[in-house]
C-alpha cells in the first residue's frame, strides 16, 4: 500500500465521519498500514460533532 492508497482511505474517512483530514491524519501517525485501513474502514462509528471541551 502506498502513500497515495492511505490518503484515499484519510479523505474516504472524512468524508463518512466528517471530522477534518487534519484528524485523521493526526490519528494514524505512525500506524502501519493495516491499522489505518482499520481505523478508516470503522470511521462511520465516530461521533458527527466532536469538541475538544466534551459538550454535545
Amino acid at each position: 500500500m502506498d502513500e497515495k492508497e492511505i490518503l484515499e482511505m484519510l479523505k474516504e474517512a472524512r468524508n463518512q465521519s466528517w471530522l477534518p483530514l487534519d484528524f485523521w491524519v493526526d490519528l494514524t501517525e505512525g500506524l502501519d498500514h493495516r491499522a489505518i485501513a482499520i481505523l478508516c474502514g470503522r470511521s462511520a462509528i465516530f461521533p458527527k460533532y466532536m469538541n475538544s471541551k466534551g459538550k454535545p
